[in-house]
This record gives structure tokens, sequence and C-alpha cells, in this order.
């Protein structure tokens, strides 16, 4: 019973033990006296059979490559020699398929059936011997790159330098021997050195494994050099090192440098240009100077630049202002001074003109720079001007005809009322008659006033009691028009050396004016302000209909009126009274909002003629 038992054992230990040999990755062969009596999975696979009775039986020369046949016996004498399995040799196999292939060949003699036999462990190491090979290729294609490239590369491991290229020698004049034997940090600048060792401190410690390299380099004769590239954080020989590839930006940074110094001296000439001055690059702002952004209606350049200078110029004139771009980057010449039309900061428009040219080589590039003059003062001047000749001629005419007309006007009106009253039956025309030859005299009237010399006398008057006067008159008006009169004085209460007769005259008309803009009542308001420039500032402001945009500029030439039996001549008259008193009078207006009339007068000016 004992003896069954114990043979069960061995069985099942052999199963066990042929289990483990089948499962091997190596293959194992046994061959006696040259014939292969036992192979495990492995080295079927191995060989290129599927089948045991295509490989038990057959003779293991079969399965030696041609080229290790003679001198098999020797080396499996060789490995079984002190039954030492740990020695091995490379070795040359066939499959069945005649096909060849790399292994490691290790052999031990064993016993099998009473005989001597010689068991083979063969490990195909045919992939590990192509990618060693490819290794190999690619470690010569790497080290080719890196020594033809045109920039230096380098890898650094604790504060030496363990590879450098060839170009890295020459960039900073050693040799690749040389460069071995010192450390990065004789490379680079002091200056330089601190701040590079805590960028690459801080990216370690961020898991930061690329970052740019940017030094002053230090050169073996003592020059210095700028150089830029990049770096990583490479493992070599399970060490972290610093693999980067530089570049001598030397040229690059004087020519930046040269550009700079260049624009600055642009830029330096142009801010002292007592003219308000913009650079731009294809229609975008690249600078402009204190005076432009005042112009503009700005305080910061951070405000206009990148900006399009479509941006600040009227809709009206972008086809003509992209026209002028086009030809000024096609020429060398300055355009002529061309007036165009500024949108400043809010959305006010602003009569300028503009002359433009090429500049070269800022930096850089080819720009646009523009010089810009506020046409303000001089078309006011010009509306000014105009003015004044036209009160010059309406005055020549009312001193030439205003005379002469009276006389005949005075008979008409005397011989209508003859007509009248020998007539009773058709008093409507002799009315109509009489109202006409009225409205001629208050015309000529009023030619005559122009015509008159304003050498009149001036003198030191209180503000308050010249427009209470003039608001008395016209209370009863208002009262009647549904119009409430609102006066507002600050409490400086101004002093003008002035006419004050005119002054009641000017500010009869335009009081009367903003009552009559309003027939369906309303409110005018008239407040008066000293300003700290010493002057007065008076606004008559009615809430009417308003003034047409294309008739406010009108507004103050002979009979150009708003109203239905107006002459025009008020406003005219007005605006020359203010003028003598060294003032202006300004109309502006919103339709549907009313009409606010600004006159600003100087205080207390003495010795007016």
């Amino acid at each position: 019973m004992e003896s069954v038992k114990l043979n069960d054992r061995l069985r099942e230990s052999e199963e066990r033990y042929q289990h483990l040999v089948h499962m091997l990755p190596d293959g194992l062969i046994i061959f006696c006296e040259g014939y292969i009596v036992f192979a495990n999975r492995s080295s079927l696979s191995m060989l290129g059979v599927s089948r045991l009775d295509e490989i038990i039986g057959h003779p293991i020369n079969k399965f030696v490559h041609p080229d290790f046949l003679e001198l098999f016996p020797v080396n499996i004498n060789y490995l079984i020699r002190d039954a030492n399995p740990s020695k091995l040799i490379n070795y040359k196999l066939l499959r069945l398929n005649l096909e060849s292939f790399e292994v490691e060949l290790r052999a031990v003699e064993v016993m099998y059936d009473g005989k001597q036999a010689v068991q083979l462990i063969i490990r195909d190491i045919s992939n590990r011997i192509r990618m060693e090979a490819s290794l190999h290729e690619k470690d010569f294609l790497y080290k080719s790159l890196m020594e033809n490239v045109v920039a230096g590369v380098f890898v650094g491991q604790k504060r030496n330098i363990v590879y450098a290229n060839p170009y890295l020698g020459e960039m900073f004049g050693y040799s690749e021997e040389e460069l071995l034997t010192i450390s990065p940090n004789d490379l680079m600048a002091k200056e330089d050195l601190k701040r590079l060792q805590y960028e690459v401190m801080q990216s370690l410690a961020n898991g930061i494994l690329q970052f740019p390299l940017k030094f002053k380099g230090k050169r073996k004769d003592g020059s210095y050099i700028y150089v830029e590239g990049n770096s990583s954080i490479i493992m070599v020989d399970g060490l972290p090192s610093l693999l980067g590839t530089v570049q001598d930006v030397t040229f690059k940074r004087e020519k930046e440098k040269l550009l700079r110094d260049s624009a600055k001296l642009y830029q330096k000439m142009i801010k002292f240009v007592p003219e308000p001055i913009v650079i731009s690059d294809e229609g975008i702002i690249v600078y402009a100077n204190k005076l432009a952004l005042e112009l503009i209606g700005l305080e910061e350049e951070s405000q206009v630049i990148n900006k399009s200078i479509f941006e600040f110029i009227h809709p009206s004139m972008h086809n003509a202002t992209l026209e002028t771009v086009d030809n000024i980057m096609s020429s060398d010449d300055a355009t002529p001074f061309q007036e165009r039309i500024i949108v400043r900061q809010g959305g006010q428009f602003m009569d300028v003109e503009i002359s433009s040219i090429r500049i070269n080589n800022y930096m850089g590039k080819d720009v646009m720079l523009s010089v810009i003059r506020d046409l303000t003062d001089r078309k006011r001047s010009e509306e000014v001007l105009i003015r004044s000749e036209k009160l010059s001629v309406i005055g020549q005419l009312a001193a030439g005809v205003a005379h002469e007309i009276r006389n005949p006007l005075t008979a008409l009106k005397g011989f209508t009322q003859l007509l009248s009253a020998k007539y009773p039956e058709h008093p409507h025309y002799f009315t109509i008659m009489a109202n006409e030859i009225d409205r001629i005299t208050l015309i000529v009237n009023e030619f005559m006033t122009l015509a008159k010399p304003h050498f009149t006398q001036f003198n030191n008057e209180p503000l308050e009691p010249i427009l209470q006067s003039v608001l008395s008159i016209l209370e009863t008006q208002a009262i009647l028009l549904n119009v409430e009169l609102k006066v507002c004085f600050d409490d400086t209460r101004p002093m003008l050396y002035c006419n004050a007769d005119q002054l009641k005259q000017v500010f009869l008309n335009l009081i009367k004016n903003a009552l009559e803009a309003m027939p369906q009542g309303g409110e005018v308001v008239i407040s008066v302000t000293t300003m700290e420039d010493g002057n007065v500032h008076i606004l008559v402001k009615d809430g009417g209909i308003g003034i047409p945009a294309d008739l406010i500029k009108k507004i103050g030439e002979p009979f150009v009126t708003t109203k239905e039996k107006g002459t025009g001549l008020g406003i005219m008259i007005s605006t020359r009274i203010i003028e003598a008193h060294k003032g202006t009078l300004r109309l502006s207006s919103v339709i549907n909002e009313g009409t606010v009339v600004e006159i600003i007068l100087p205080v207390q000016a003495a010795n007016m003629a």
C-alpha cells in the first residue's frame, strides 16, 4: 500500500516538474548521442515547429547554423565542463524553415534514460540584438546631429559639463576637451549665474521640465557674448541633468539695441516738436505725443496705442484717408496739409489739417508719421473775418442808402394815412400797407444801427442791475406766453467795463428770442458765473424747438433767421456789440431740446475804445 502511494507521489512530482519545464520562457532541449530526445514548448516555438515529432529523434545538428556546425561539439564541451550552468555563449541556430536567429546558449550534462546526455538552455536574443543595433544607429545619428547642428549643445550635471558639441566650443573659444574640464558657471557672467540657478531650482520645484535660457556668456578670452536658447531637465546615469541648446545672439542684440536707440531718438525728437504727432503702422497707432493726446482729449498714451487711426477719424473721411495712407507708404514725399474731421473723446468733432510722411526703419518697420493742426481757431477767425466783412458791407450799404430810403418811406406813410381817410370803406388794405411800411422802417433803423460808429462811452458797471432792468421789461411778455424767467447769479456779482445801454440791447434781443422760441410755454434760464480765468459766463437757455445744425452756423448773418418775419440782424448786432466789449457770443442747439446762447465778457477790463 505504501509502495503504491510512493509511486503516485513520484508520478505527481514528475508531472509537476514536466509542467514547469514546459512553462519555462527559455527553450530546453535534451540530446543524446547527437539526437534530440526531449524539447519543451518554448523550444518548439523558437525552432518554428508545432509538433514534437518534428523535432524528437532528429539530429541536433539540423538546427545548428552552418557557420557554427564544425565547432559545435567543442563549444558544448566548453559549456558542460565543470558542470557550471552560468557559462553561456552567443550562438546562431536555424529554424525549421532554415531562418537563422541569435541565441544565448547554456549546456549541462545530464542523465536521460540511463544514458549520458546534454541539456541545452536556449534564449532567443534576436530582438535584443536588433534593438541594440537600432540603438547604436540612433546613438550615432543623434551624435552626428549634435556635432553638426548650428547651435551650442551641452549637458550639465553637478556643476560639471558632461557633454558639449563642437559648436559650443567655437562659441565660447574652448576645445571640446577643455569644456569637459570646466563648470557651466565659468561660461556665464556673475550677474546672470544666481538668477539662472534660481530659475532652474524654481522650475524643478514646480515640476517644470522645460524653460528658456537667456544670459550673458563669458568667452575664454574674457570677452562677453549674449546667449539665448532653451533647456530641459533630463536623467543621465540616474542623475538629473540640464540639457541646453543655445545660440549666440550678440549681433541680434546689438541690432535691437540700435533699433531701440533709433526709436528713442525719434521719440525724443517727436516729443519736443510743438505739434501734435501720431505714428502709425499699417493704420495702427504705435506712438502719440502729449500734444496729440490733448488734441484727442485723452490723458494716457495707452488709451490710443494699438488702436486704429480710423477710430479717431470721422467716417465720412475714411476713404480719403485710406487713399492717402496708400500714397504715403509708396512715396518718400510728405503730403500737403489736408483738412480732416477727427472724433475726440466723448464723440465731439474737431476740424483739423493733417500732413503725413513715411519714416523708414522705425523699430525695424516703415511707419507713417502724421502732424496734426487744430483748425478751430483759424476757422473761428475766418468766420469772424467773413462776418466782419459782411458787417462792413452792410454798414456801408446802410450808410449809403438808409437816409435815401427813409425819406420816401415818410412820404408813403403820409399818403397812406390820407388815402385811408378818403376811402374808409377799404380799411383792411391800408392797414396792410401801413404795417409793411412800418416793417421797412424797422429794417432801415436796424441798418442805421449797424452803420453808426461804436465809439461809445464805457464805464465800470455791475452786471446784475443791467440784466434785471431787461428782465423787468420782458416779464409781462413772458407771462403772456406762459414762460417762466429763471435767473441764477453766483456770489461774485461781477463788474464789467461796458456800455450799459448796448448790453441791455443784447440781453433784450437774446431773451426775447428765447421767449418767442417757446410758443407753448416753458422755462428760460439765465445764469451768470464768474470763472477763474477772469471772465464772466452768461448763459441764456430756452426749452424751444431748437435750431437745425445746418442753420446754426449761419445764424448771425443778415436775413438768416428762424422767425417768420425776422431779419436776422438782431444776433448780428448783438455779436458786434459783444465783440466791441472784447467778448464772444456763441450759440449751440439741440433739436426739440432747446438753444443755449453763451456770452463771455472780461471782468473789469479797462482802457477800451
